[in-house]
Protein backbone atom coordinates (compact mmCIF):
# COMPACT_ATOMS: atom_id res chain seq x y z
CA UNK A 1 0.00 0.00 0.00
CA UNK A 2 1.11 3.27 -0.61
CA UNK A 3 2.35 5.60 2.37
CA UNK A 4 -0.11 8.23 0.92
CA UNK A 5 -2.97 5.58 0.77
CA UNK A 6 -2.45 4.48 4.64
CA UNK A 7 -6.47 4.40 5.94
CA UNK A 8 -7.06 6.10 8.85
CA UNK A 9 -8.56 3.49 11.34
CA UNK A 10 -11.30 4.41 13.60
CA UNK A 11 -12.47 1.83 16.57
CA UNK A 12 -16.26 1.33 17.20
CA UNK A 13 -17.87 0.37 20.21
CA UNK A 14 -21.65 0.41 20.88
CA UNK A 15 -24.17 1.74 19.05
CA UNK A 16 -23.99 5.45 19.20
CA UNK A 17 -21.02 5.08 21.35
CA UNK A 18 -18.42 5.92 18.58
CA UNK A 19 -20.06 8.74 16.60
CA UNK A 20 -18.10 11.58 17.64
CA UNK A 21 -14.83 9.40 16.84
CA UNK A 22 -16.42 8.41 13.77
CA UNK A 23 -17.38 11.76 12.50
CA UNK A 24 -13.72 13.44 13.56
CA UNK A 25 -11.94 10.32 11.57
CA UNK A 26 -14.11 10.46 8.49
CA UNK A 27 -13.20 14.23 8.23
CA UNK A 28 -9.69 13.56 8.82
CA UNK A 29 -9.54 11.00 6.15
CA UNK A 30 -11.21 13.51 3.77
CA UNK A 31 -8.80 15.99 4.65
CA UNK A 32 -5.97 13.55 4.13
CA UNK A 33 -7.05 11.93 0.76
CA UNK A 34 -7.01 8.86 2.49
CA UNK A 35 -9.59 5.94 3.21
CA UNK A 36 -11.41 5.53 6.44
CA UNK A 37 -11.43 1.74 7.78
CA UNK A 38 -13.77 1.17 10.35
CA UNK A 39 -13.25 -1.93 12.75
CA UNK A 40 -15.48 -3.38 15.71
CA UNK A 41 -14.08 -5.89 17.16
CA UNK A 42 -16.87 -7.52 19.37
CA UNK A 43 -17.20 -10.44 23.11
CA UNK A 44 -20.05 -12.55 23.04
CA UNK A 45 -21.31 -13.12 26.80
CA UNK A 46 -19.69 -16.21 28.32
CA UNK A 47 -21.27 -18.78 30.62
CA UNK A 48 -20.15 -22.16 32.33
CA UNK A 49 -20.69 -25.89 31.43
CA UNK A 50 -19.58 -28.69 32.21
CA UNK A 51 -17.47 -28.42 29.09
CA UNK A 52 -15.77 -25.18 30.39
CA UNK A 53 -16.50 -21.35 29.93
CA UNK A 54 -18.11 -20.97 26.52
CA UNK A 55 -19.91 -17.98 24.71
CA UNK A 56 -23.89 -19.61 24.11
CA UNK A 57 -24.62 -19.87 20.78
CA UNK A 58 -27.71 -16.83 20.68
CA UNK A 59 -25.92 -15.10 22.55
CA UNK A 60 -22.96 -15.24 19.90
CA UNK A 61 -25.30 -14.89 17.13
CA UNK A 62 -26.91 -11.78 19.22
CA UNK A 63 -23.46 -10.12 19.83
CA UNK A 64 -22.98 -10.36 16.26
CA UNK A 65 -26.06 -8.85 15.24
CA UNK A 66 -25.40 -6.00 17.57
CA UNK A 67 -22.20 -5.48 16.26
CA UNK A 68 -23.01 -5.48 12.74
CA UNK A 69 -26.06 -2.51 13.63
CA UNK A 70 -23.47 -0.62 15.26
CA UNK A 71 -21.03 -0.80 12.63
CA UNK A 72 -24.01 0.13 9.88
CA UNK A 73 -24.74 3.26 12.24
CA UNK A 74 -20.99 4.15 11.99
CA UNK A 75 -21.15 4.25 8.09
CA UNK A 76 -23.86 6.06 8.01
CA UNK A 77 -22.12 8.55 9.97
CA UNK A 78 -19.20 9.03 8.60
CA UNK A 79 -21.12 9.05 5.09
CA UNK A 80 -23.37 12.06 6.09
CA UNK A 81 -19.50 13.55 7.31
CA UNK A 82 -17.73 12.93 3.59
CA UNK A 83 -20.26 11.50 1.57
CA UNK A 84 -17.79 10.40 -1.58
CA UNK A 85 -14.49 9.30 0.65
CA UNK A 86 -13.91 5.75 0.33
CA UNK A 87 -14.65 3.64 3.49
CA UNK A 88 -14.11 -0.05 4.43
CA UNK A 89 -15.29 -2.08 7.42
CA UNK A 90 -14.16 -4.98 9.16
CA UNK A 91 -15.85 -7.14 12.07
CA UNK A 92 -14.06 -9.12 14.34
CA UNK A 93 -14.66 -11.76 16.89
CA UNK A 94 -12.31 -10.95 19.85
CA UNK A 95 -10.65 -8.49 22.40
CA UNK A 96 -10.54 -5.15 21.21
CA UNK A 97 -7.58 -3.70 22.12
CA UNK A 98 -5.92 -6.29 20.29
CA UNK A 99 -7.68 -6.20 17.02
CA UNK A 100 -7.51 -1.95 17.07
CA UNK A 101 -4.00 -2.98 17.71
CA UNK A 102 -3.37 -5.13 14.41
CA UNK A 103 -5.33 -3.11 12.29
CA UNK A 104 -3.18 -0.41 13.04
CA UNK A 105 -0.28 -1.83 11.62
CA UNK A 106 -0.80 -0.25 8.14
CA UNK A 107 -2.67 2.85 9.06
CA UNK A 108 -1.38 6.26 9.38
CA UNK A 109 -3.85 7.19 12.15
CA UNK A 110 -5.91 5.34 14.23
CA UNK A 111 -9.18 7.50 16.56
CA UNK A 112 -11.14 5.96 19.00
CA UNK A 113 -13.90 7.07 21.26
CA UNK A 114 -12.76 8.47 25.43
CA UNK A 115 -15.46 6.27 27.26
CA UNK A 116 -17.32 7.75 29.77
CA UNK A 117 -17.34 7.03 33.92
CA UNK A 118 -19.22 4.32 34.80
CA UNK A 119 -17.92 1.37 37.50
CA UNK A 120 -16.28 -1.69 36.51
CA UNK A 121 -17.39 -1.52 32.78
CA UNK A 122 -16.01 2.33 32.78
CA UNK A 123 -12.59 1.26 34.36
CA UNK A 124 -11.93 -1.57 31.68
CA UNK A 125 -13.24 0.71 28.73
CA UNK A 126 -10.58 2.83 29.53
CA UNK A 127 -7.89 0.68 29.56
CA UNK A 128 -8.34 0.34 25.80
CA UNK A 129 -7.30 3.99 24.87
CA UNK A 130 -4.70 3.77 27.27
CA UNK A 131 -2.84 -0.05 26.04
CA UNK A 132 -3.44 0.65 22.57
CA UNK A 133 -2.09 4.49 22.41
CA UNK A 134 1.12 2.91 23.77
CA UNK A 135 1.34 -0.26 21.51
CA UNK A 136 -0.43 1.30 18.07
CA UNK A 137 2.26 1.40 15.54
CA UNK A 138 0.83 4.60 14.31
CA UNK A 139 -0.45 8.04 15.70
CA UNK A 140 -3.27 7.56 17.95
CA UNK A 141 -6.14 9.74 18.47
CA UNK A 142 -8.72 9.60 21.36
CA UNK A 143 -12.02 11.63 20.90
CA UNK A 144 -14.60 12.10 24.01
CA UNK A 145 -17.38 14.69 24.31
CA UNK A 146 -16.54 18.10 26.23
CA UNK A 147 -16.03 17.34 29.73
CA UNK A 148 -16.58 21.07 30.72
CA UNK A 149 -20.21 22.42 31.79
CA UNK A 150 -22.36 24.69 30.22
CA UNK A 151 -21.56 27.12 27.33
CA UNK A 152 -17.25 27.14 27.16
CA UNK A 153 -15.81 30.49 26.83
CA UNK A 154 -15.00 31.37 22.90
CA UNK A 155 -11.76 30.61 22.02
CA UNK A 156 -9.56 30.92 18.66
CA UNK A 157 -9.10 27.46 16.59
CA UNK A 158 -5.79 26.17 17.49
CA UNK A 159 -3.53 22.66 18.00
CA UNK A 160 -1.84 22.54 21.22
CA UNK A 161 1.44 20.62 21.77
CA UNK A 162 3.22 20.02 24.57
CA UNK A 163 7.09 20.62 24.87
CA UNK A 164 10.05 18.98 26.60
CA UNK A 165 13.24 17.91 25.98
CA UNK A 166 12.55 14.20 25.02
CA UNK A 167 12.31 12.27 21.55
CA UNK A 168 8.92 11.80 22.01
CA UNK A 169 8.07 15.39 22.44
CA UNK A 170 10.41 16.16 19.06
CA UNK A 171 7.81 14.10 17.12
CA UNK A 172 4.68 15.12 18.83
CA UNK A 173 5.40 18.73 17.86
CA UNK A 174 6.24 17.71 14.39
CA UNK A 175 3.04 16.06 14.18
CA UNK A 176 1.39 19.25 16.01
CA UNK A 177 2.75 20.99 12.97
CA UNK A 178 1.40 19.14 9.98
CA UNK A 179 -1.70 18.60 12.03
CA UNK A 180 -1.86 22.96 12.50
CA UNK A 181 -0.85 23.28 8.98
CA UNK A 182 -4.05 21.08 7.45
CA UNK A 183 -6.36 22.54 9.89
CA UNK A 184 -4.84 26.06 8.97
CA UNK A 185 -4.84 27.30 12.17
CA UNK A 186 -2.17 28.41 15.00
CA UNK A 187 0.57 25.93 16.73
CA UNK A 188 0.56 26.61 20.13
CA UNK A 189 3.58 24.89 22.04
CA UNK A 190 3.20 24.72 26.08
CA UNK A 191 6.06 23.84 28.28
CA UNK A 192 6.17 24.02 32.50
CA UNK A 193 8.69 24.21 34.09
CA UNK A 194 9.62 24.70 37.70
CA UNK A 195 12.58 26.48 40.23
CA UNK A 196 15.11 24.39 40.80
CA UNK A 197 14.64 23.19 44.13
CA UNK A 198 17.62 24.03 46.60
CA UNK A 199 20.22 21.79 46.37
CA UNK A 200 20.83 21.30 50.49
CA UNK A 201 19.56 22.80 53.57
CA UNK A 202 20.92 25.52 53.45
CA UNK A 203 19.01 26.48 50.64
CA UNK A 204 21.76 27.38 47.56
CA UNK A 205 19.33 26.88 44.38
CA UNK A 206 19.74 28.41 41.34
CA UNK A 207 18.02 31.98 40.25
CA UNK A 208 14.45 31.47 39.29
CA UNK A 209 15.79 33.53 36.04
CA UNK A 210 18.68 30.72 35.08
CA UNK A 211 15.48 28.13 35.41
CA UNK A 212 13.50 29.69 33.57
CA UNK A 213 15.97 30.65 30.77
CA UNK A 214 17.05 26.77 30.24
CA UNK A 215 13.23 26.44 30.26
CA UNK A 216 13.14 28.97 27.47
CA UNK A 217 15.79 27.65 25.48
CA UNK A 218 14.18 24.02 25.45
CA UNK A 219 10.98 25.57 23.75
CA UNK A 220 12.82 27.52 21.39
CA UNK A 221 15.18 24.57 19.98
CA UNK A 222 11.84 22.09 20.02
CA UNK A 223 10.41 24.77 17.53
CA UNK A 224 13.55 25.49 15.77
CA UNK A 225 13.68 21.99 14.75
CA UNK A 226 10.64 22.00 12.63
CA UNK A 227 9.46 25.52 12.11
CA UNK A 228 11.63 26.27 8.98
CA UNK A 229 9.75 23.51 7.33
CA UNK A 230 6.12 24.61 8.02
CA UNK A 231 6.54 28.74 6.99
CA UNK A 232 2.98 28.94 6.28
CA UNK A 233 1.95 27.56 10.30
CA UNK A 234 1.82 30.87 12.99
CA UNK A 235 3.44 29.60 16.14
CA UNK A 236 3.35 30.97 19.78
CA UNK A 237 5.40 29.74 22.63
CA UNK A 238 4.17 29.55 26.16
CA UNK A 239 6.36 28.83 29.13
CA UNK A 240 4.42 28.06 32.24
CA UNK A 241 5.79 27.83 35.54
CA UNK A 242 4.02 24.94 37.36
CA UNK A 243 2.51 21.19 36.91
CA UNK A 244 2.99 20.18 33.41
CA UNK A 245 -0.61 18.29 33.27
CA UNK A 246 -2.31 21.00 34.64
CA UNK A 247 -0.68 23.40 32.11
CA UNK A 248 -1.45 21.30 29.31
CA UNK A 249 -4.91 20.52 30.13
CA UNK A 250 -6.49 23.72 31.17
CA UNK A 251 -4.64 25.25 27.80
CA UNK A 252 -6.55 22.67 25.47
CA UNK A 253 -9.75 23.52 25.80
CA UNK A 254 -11.58 24.25 22.60
CA UNK A 255 -8.60 23.68 20.90
CA UNK A 256 -8.91 21.54 17.46
CA UNK A 257 -6.38 19.06 19.08
CA UNK A 258 -4.04 18.40 21.55
CA UNK A 259 -0.59 16.55 21.17
CA UNK A 260 1.50 14.72 23.37
CA UNK A 261 4.62 12.98 23.26
CA UNK A 262 4.92 9.09 24.96
CA UNK A 263 7.71 6.77 25.02
CA UNK A 264 5.59 3.44 24.49
CA UNK A 265 8.27 2.15 27.33
CA UNK A 266 7.20 1.02 31.22
CA UNK A 267 6.06 -2.38 32.80
CA UNK A 268 2.59 -0.76 33.48
CA UNK A 269 0.60 0.79 31.09
CA UNK A 270 0.03 3.85 33.15
CA UNK A 271 4.13 4.82 33.40
CA UNK A 272 4.66 3.93 29.95
CA UNK A 273 2.01 6.59 28.97
CA UNK A 274 3.90 8.98 31.30
CA UNK A 275 1.72 11.37 33.53
CA UNK A 276 1.13 13.98 31.22
CA UNK A 277 -0.39 11.33 28.39
CA UNK A 278 -2.71 9.91 31.42
CA UNK A 279 -3.38 13.59 32.54
CA UNK A 280 -4.27 14.32 28.52
CA UNK A 281 -6.31 11.46 28.14
CA UNK A 282 -8.70 11.18 31.40
CA UNK A 283 -8.96 15.16 31.71
CA UNK A 284 -8.39 16.53 28.31
CA UNK A 285 -11.32 19.03 26.55
CA UNK A 286 -10.68 17.99 23.27
CA UNK A 287 -9.05 15.78 20.97
CA UNK A 288 -6.17 14.02 22.21
CA UNK A 289 -3.12 12.81 19.91
CA UNK A 290 -0.76 10.37 21.61
CA UNK A 291 2.81 10.31 19.71
CA UNK A 292 5.45 8.00 19.61
CA UNK A 293 8.56 8.96 18.58
CA UNK A 294 9.41 5.51 17.28
CA UNK A 295 5.98 5.10 14.97
CA UNK A 296 7.36 4.66 11.88
CA UNK A 297 5.43 6.91 9.67
CA UNK A 298 6.14 9.89 11.65
CA UNK A 299 10.18 8.71 12.83
CA UNK A 300 11.75 11.65 10.26
CA UNK A 301 13.49 14.95 11.51
CA UNK A 302 13.25 18.38 8.94
CA UNK A 303 16.68 19.76 8.05
CA UNK A 304 18.53 21.83 10.21
CA UNK A 305 17.00 25.02 10.68
CA UNK A 306 18.68 27.95 7.97
CA UNK A 307 17.71 30.40 9.87
CA UNK A 308 17.53 31.75 13.80
CA UNK A 309 14.37 33.14 15.43
CA UNK A 310 14.03 36.35 17.32
CA UNK A 311 11.38 35.56 19.90
CA UNK A 312 9.39 38.57 20.22
CA UNK A 313 7.04 37.93 17.74
CA UNK A 314 6.55 34.42 18.84
CA UNK A 315 5.98 35.53 22.11
CA UNK A 316 4.04 38.34 22.10
CA UNK A 317 0.70 36.85 21.66
CA UNK A 318 -1.11 36.09 24.69
CA UNK A 319 -2.90 32.71 25.33
CA UNK A 320 -6.16 32.56 24.29
CA UNK A 321 -8.80 31.86 26.89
Amino acid sequence: MRPDRAPVVVGIGGAGTSDPAVEWASAEAASRGCPLHLVHAYQPPLCADPCGVLPPVDGLVAAREEAEEALAGAVARARAVASDGEVSTALLLGAPARALLDAARGACLLVLGRPGPGGLRGLLGRSVPVRVSVQARCPVVVIGAPRGEGVPDPSPPRVVVGVDASESSAAAVGFGFRAARRRGVPLFAVHAWTPDPPADLEGVAAPRSTAEALARGTLERALDRWEPAFPDVPVHGALVCGDPEHALVSRSRGAALLVVGTSGRGRLLGTALGPVGRAALHRGDCPIAIIRHDHPRIAWSPAAPGREHGGSGRWSTPWPT
